[in-house]
């Protein structure tokens, strides 16, 4: 392939996977946005539609390495095409649930069948971009997520009101069918010349090495503590915003999208401050992105009530930029500490262990708010254990050069 025809081409691929990002996340938000709708007719607890959400991510978690395994072996098309229809099918399966253990069910299926979507989708921007891109192209993909979780917030009322909820939901899941086999027939990949990014000597070290496991466990633990981090802040804010804060539930609801606002900067932002600033340097701006969350989360334990809005709201949209936007540059560095070859295993590994993280860490979060009556001490002690992440990542990680 010339080099003018893979310039176009690369950025036609990851336009790709970022539709596939959007469409995943759109099918996972949709348990939250359509939950309103489906409450009252499945006769469920607040609890019990929660723990929908967990039954998703249980499902991610479960099959992460197994799909990260494939990806390195089916190749990205195939792996794709194997999430989006798992996703599709097992969504649909909801829309005909009669009871909570029926949707539960569903839900678990279509999280494992999500798992498949992020290994393979970032072993393909391993594939087509260099080093010195690769942050920024893996910050544009995981824009996806948030702009998912919009697409649904959007697009699943709208289908409620022609079809109901069940007809949304399977509108949802036979999107994901019906985009599968579109990347399918879309994908291809870059042409093995030498010292392209997609060129991999089978032959070479890289290929035949271990999973460098001192540095994935490191980044593994200090990245899980960056998603609680994320998810707590996604989960909790807007009822801190309520009930500490003293806005109306409208308005401290609205704190979620310029939370996820300032996640899609901080994704793209992030990965071009490594690319560009830091010539592909990693784990610097890792630690950068953690003790500015560190900073962040001591502000909002520190603050007073009733604070201001134009001190609030700054320190809610950075805490999106860092603590939701950081994670185009760790994806992009999982894949230069496991290679090519081996890029969708070690990020199965990182996924499962963020997510076993995030599905302890989170309801501690609330618990703790619960037991002392107070959310300054939970943002206090989240902001100790993201600072014990950013440590694990100082110690212990050892980046590779650039090359």
């Amino acid at each position: 392939m010339k080099n003018a025809e893979r310039e176009r081409s690369r950025w036609n691929i990851l336009a790709l996977i970022s539709v596939s990002h959007i469409i995943g996340a759109a099918a996972q938000y949709g348990i939250n946005t359509l939950a309103p709708f489906y409450q009252h007719d499945l006769q469920l607890s607040r609890a019990q539609i929660g723990l929908f959400f967990t039954a998703f991510y249980l499902g991610m978690a479960g099959l992460s390495y197994v799909a990260g395994w494939l990806a390195d072996r089916l190749g990205v098309r195939g792996t794709v095409l194997s999430g989006h229809l798992a996703l599709g099918l097992w969504t649909i399966a909801a829309s005909f649930a009669p009871s909570f253990a029926w949707a539960f069910g569903s839900f678990f299926l279509a999280g494992l069948g999500y798992s498949f979507l992020n290994p393979a989708s970032t072993k393909g921007v391993m594939a087509w971009f260099y080093r010195d891109e690769r942050a920024t192209a893996m910050g544009i993909k995981q824009t996806g997520v948030p702009a998912g979780g919009v697409l649904a917030a959007v697009l699943g009322p709208s289908l409620v009101l022609l079809a109901g909820w069940r007809g949304a939901l399977a509108g949802l899941g036979a999107i994901n069918l019906f985009f599968g086999f579109f990347f399918w027939a879309l994908w291809r990949e870059p042409a093995a010349e030498s010292g392209s990014p997609g060129s991999v000597d089978r032959s070479s070290p890289e290929v035949l090495a271990p999973l460098k496991v001192k540095s994935l466990i490191s980044l593994s633990f200090g990245t899980a503590l960056l998603l609680l981090g994320q998810m707590s802040l996604l989960t909790y804010v807007p009822l801190y915003l309520k009930e500490t804060m003293g806005l109306s539930a409208y308005w401290a609801s609205q704190a979620l999208a310029l939370i996820q606002m300032g996640g899609m900067v901080g994704r793209i932002g992030w990965g071009v401050v490594s690319d560009r600033l830091f010539q592909g340097k990693r784990k610097i701006v890792l630690v950068l992105i953690g003790l500015l969350s560190v900073a962040l989360s001591l502000c909002l334990g520190w603050m007073p009530p009733g604070a201001p809005l134009y001190f609030l709201l700054p320190v809610i949209f950075l805490s999106g930029l860092c603590m939701v936007g950081y994670q185009g540059v760790s994806y992009a560095l999982i894949g230069e500490i496991a290679g090519k070859a081996q890029t969708g295993a070690a990020l199965g590994i990182v996924i499962t262990v963020n997510s076993v993280g995030t599905i302890i860490g989170t309801p501690l979060f609330g618990h703790l708010v619960d037991s002392t009556g107070s959310y300054s001490i939970a943002w206090l002690l989240l902001a100790g254990a993201i600072l014990l992440g950013i440590m694990a990542l100082i110690f212990f990680l050892k980046e590779p050069k650039p090359v």
